[in-house]
């Protein structure tokens, strides 16, 4: 008789326990799926977001307002239609960049157009305040230095404007199209010169390639000149002296060309010095000053180099590869004293195929005059030999001459070389007359 009721029980009790045993997971279940639902939620937020402001950032520079439509506290697009309502509706512009800046105080342009909505109306305080903080959170920016450089311009500050200018070249050296010439522009007034001074004594990377400009195009040499000294012979770079040296040399000021690339040589250098500079190749070719000077044409190699029976560690090298050119590439200024000269040098021929050879010849540079000697026609093969050949310079118009190896010839085929020249220990002596009276004596 007890025994359904047992069993009735126990099954209650089963009954209770699975009950018991379900709810927990059902609750889990509906935990999982309201929080699946909300990470839903929130990434449909996100999402929406991106593409709000994905919106925005594609219009903000083209179509500010569709931007500001999408994102009305984007602070390009306030900046941009700030910018475009300068002119037509300078409240709103003001209105529009004062709030682009709540959203990105650090946004040194805004501040440079705010400066100059200022400057407009006339409160030229407030807009010096602001070019000083736009100066500060643009210092990368070439564009707003580029503003900035034009509103001190306006205040007749020429300093800061400079100052201006040479950030903005270290950011962006093409600008250099732009600024030369106003740089130029106030070098050529001896009241403004001094503003550059700190520039040429600090030398800012942009500085030699506007210091070669100012040589090449300057009307006046003073201009140069003041600048040169500016920084100091000692601090001048390479291309800085080649450039002022070649701009005296072209105006005839041959002493002080020479005086300055003197000052410049070291001790090694110095060894080579005489009426022929570097005649043993012992230091490398120059290519400026009174050096060897050379270019490459298409079809020639010039070089120094080591080879067999030279005196020292190298010789010149001249290698003709066969091609039709005009050689007439390499040369050397002198400054000789009128009077009664000698060059001579040793030289060594492998296959030089020419139809007229290979001669050195040495002309007057002021003014520019026929040659006025000329050495043997190098041609075919040799070993090492001397070579010799003498020339007066004149007392009158030939300040400076011009050492130069080229290819003799007229029609086009006499410039078609193959083979290589070989050339040391060259040197110009001064013959005396007494020099000459020991040559002519009879020997015993």
């Amino acid at each position: 008789m007890h025994l359904p009721q047992t069993e009735h029980s126990q099954s209650n009790m089963t009954l209770s326990g699975q009950a018991e045993a379900v709810e927990p997971r059902d609750r889990d279940y509906i935990l999982r799926i309201a929080r699946l639902i909300g990470w839903l939620v929130i990434g449909a937020i996100l999402v929406w977001r991106i593409v709000v402001m994905g919106m925005a950032e594609y219009y903000a520079r083209e179509a500010p307002e569709e931007a500001l439509a999408w994102d009305a506290r984007h602070s390009l697009a306030l900046r941009n239609q700030g910018e475009r309502l300068l002119a037509s509706a300078p409240e709103r512009a003001t209105q529009l960049l004062q709030e682009s800046l709540w959203q990105n105080p650090a946004d040194g342009r805004t501040y440079a157009l705010l400066a100059l909505l200022r400057e407009r109306a006339g409160n030229v305080d407030a807009a010096r305040q602001l070019m000083e903080r736009a100066s500060l959170l643009a210092p990368r920016l070439w564009p707003v230095q580029l503003e900035i450089a034009a509103f001190w311009l306006r205040q007749r500050e020429l300093e800061r404007a400079v100052q201006s200018w040479d950030t903005a070249l270290q950011m962006q050296r093409a600008l250099s199209k732009e600024i030369f010439p106003a740089l130029l522009g106030i070098a050529e007034y001896p009241s403004l010169r001094p503003v550059l001074h700190p520039l040429a004594q600090s030398a800012p990377a942009w500085w030699p390639a506007f210091f070669t400009y100012a040589a090449v195009n300057t009307a006046q040499l003073e201009t140069l000149r003041d600048l040169y000294h500016a920084a100091g012979e000692t601090t001048a770079t390479t291309e800085e002296r080649r450039a002022f040296i070649s701009r005296l040399q072209r105006e005839g000021h041959w002493l002080e060309a020479y005086f300055t690339w003197l000052n410049a040589l070291d001790e090694a250098a110095l060894q080579g010095l005489g009426n022929l500079f570097n005649g043993h190749f012992e230091q490398p070719l120059s290519n400026g000053g009174f050096g060897w000077h050379f270019k490459r044409p298409r079809g020639v190699e010039i070089n120094t180099a080591p080879t067999y029976g030279m005196e020292g560690k190298r010789a010149l090298r001249v290698a003709f590869l066969g091609q039709r050119v005009r050689f007439q590439h390499l040369s050397q200024p002198l400054l000789l004293p009128p009077g009664h000269y000698q060059m001579e040098g040793n030289v060594r021929l492998d296959n030089l195929e020419t139809t007229k050879g290979l001669r050195w010849v040495v002309s007057c540079l002021t003014p520019a005059q026929p040659r006025l000697a000329a050495s043997e026609h190098f041609v075919g093969a040799s070993l090492w030999r001397r070579f010799n050949f003498s020339f007066d310079v004149p007392k009158e118009e030939c300040a400076a001459q011009l050492l130069r190896l080229e290819l003799e010839g007229r029609a086009p085929a006499d410039f078609e070389a193959r083979g290589v020249a070989w050339f040391d220990s060259l040197a110009i002596g001064r013959i005396t007359e007494s020099t000459l009276a020991r040559n002519s004596a009879p020997s015993d």
